[in-house]
């Protein structure tokens, strides 16, 4: 087993806490460094961007409320769906699966198997934490709370973003102005997300399938497999003919028999090989033709392009229904090897496959792909009525206006601790119990 990232690890553990102990001990600039637990804040109190568009009150008003609205159905169906996968699971007893894994339940690249370690990932995290706190920061001032400080949150490395409103002034507003103040982080996830699905689903419209013969599987074990040829190469000539798509290439071998030796000059990762194939019959399950058989399974570009469309643009409820799933499940099928599309989260296809129409084409794709998967899922994520999060404190504050209203405010919280502890073991159950059905 590989142990060598672990002592970059521990050595940059220690400068952090040694960073850490050192302003602590000198109480160094306590009005730009603080701590919350073991995490460093290096905070500003210039928030005068908060104040410039706060000028635009009313429309952020109306954002705000539309907001609430976003988050309480995102906080409802997110619940059902969680005690719907609870009862599945008791009732279905499945095996224990490789996705829900106890890394895989951090959204950390390169720690979740799932999620890679790339620049678009890192920035789409960054991105979405600053996008978060930016809305709650911005709703505080249109509301006339105070914003005391906003910054930068640090554990061994930066990890996100926080805004610190005055508590006191929260705690004096209306029951509307507080909620709409915990749900601008999630609205404004929600609403990047949105936004960078629109813009993704245009440039994907704009690839252009490639026609030249893009070898995408091959057989094992025959000719093409034995002499070495790789997924992903482009054929360019066999026995120095010219092919330029796989119909040229179909016509060639239409003049061949088993056991016939050709050359064929393939470019694979932008590197050009000859390889020396000798051919073989056509098996019986694929068809009867008489020719020569390289083992080879050719891509089928416009098939891609189109099914990207059908994605991107889709014409029913039903469909878009289809598309948001697809969208949401497209890392785990992508990385495990169970989709055609992994150009949209880590890959960047062959020009000759799809043609992209811009340099740095996929890089932006791969951006603005995470971005939406990463704003949406910790948007909904932070939806859920969990004591902490920002679906939790808009259940405290409701349930609290409620039960004052009736002189029981003694029993919100309570309640929400409740509503809180049976959420959480309901979550639990879809991780833990498959290992008991074993």
């Amino acid at each position: 087993m590989e142990f060598g990232w672990i002592v970059p690890v521990i050595i940059c553990v220690l400068v952090y806490a040694g960073v850490c102990w050192a302003i602590k001990k000198h109480n160094f600039h306590p009005e730009i460094f603080a701590f919350m637990g073991p995490c460093l804040m290096i905070r500003t109190s210039r928030t005068g961007i908060f104040d410039i568009l706060a000028r635009f009150r009313r429309t952020f008003l109306v954002y705000g409320t539309l907001g609430v609205v976003v988050v309480a159905v995102c906080g409802i169906l997110m619940t059902a769906m969680i005690i719907l996968t609870a009862y599945l699971t008791m009732l279905i007893q499945p095996d224990p699966s490789p996705i829900i894994q106890p890394q895989n339940l951090l959204l950390i690249p390169g720690v979740n198997d799932f999620v890679p370690s790339t620049f678009a990932v890192w920035f789409a995290l960054v991105f979405a934490v600053i996008i978060h706190e930016f809305g709650h920061g911005l709703l505080s001032r249109v509301e006339n709370i105070r914003v005391k400080y906003t910054g930068i949150l640090a554990l061994v490395i930066p990890i996100g973003a926080f805004v610190e409103p005055d508590e006191e002034e929260i705690e004096k507003s209306p029951l509307a102005t507080k909620l709409r103040m915990f749900a601008a982080g999630i609205t404004n996830n929600m609403v990047v997300g949105a936004v960078c699905i629109v813009i993704l689903s245009l440039l994907l419209g704009m690839v252009v399938p490639g026609t030249a013969p893009f070898v995408q599987g091959i057989y094992e074990n025959y000719p093409a497999d034995l002499a070495g040829m790789q997924p992903g190469t482009v054929i360019l000539a066999i026995d120095g003919i010219p092919v330029a798509n796989t119909t040229d290439v179909s016509a060639i071998l239409a003049g061949t028999t088993p056991d016939q030796m050709v050359q064929v000059l393939g470019e694979y990762k932008g590197d050009q090989q000859m390889y020396d194939i000798t051919l073989t019959s056509v098996p019986a399950e694929i068809g009867n033709a008489t020719s020569g058989f390289m083992g080879v399974v050719y891509g089928q570009p416009q098939a891609i392009v189109d099914t990207l469309h059908a994605w991107t643009h889709p014409a029913t409820p039903g469909e878009a229904l289809v598309s948001a799933l697809n969208f949401l499940v497209l890392p785990f099928s992508s990385i495990t090897g169970s989709s055609s599309f992994a150009m949209l989260v880590t890959d960047t296809p062959d020009p000759a496959y799809l043609s992209a129409p811009f340099e740095g084409f996929w890089e932006v794709v791969h951006v603005l792909y995470w971005c939406a998967w990463v704003n949406i899922l910790l948007g909904t994520f932070n939806a859920l009525p969990l004591g902490p999060l920002d679906g939790g404190q808009m259940l405290r504050e409701g349930v609290k206006s409620f039960l004052a209203k009736r002189g029981k405010e003694q029993y919100a919280l309570p309640l929400c601790s409740m509503i809180t502890n049976l959420l959480i073991v309901v979550i639990i159950i879809p991780i833990i119990m498959p290992y008991f059905f074993r």
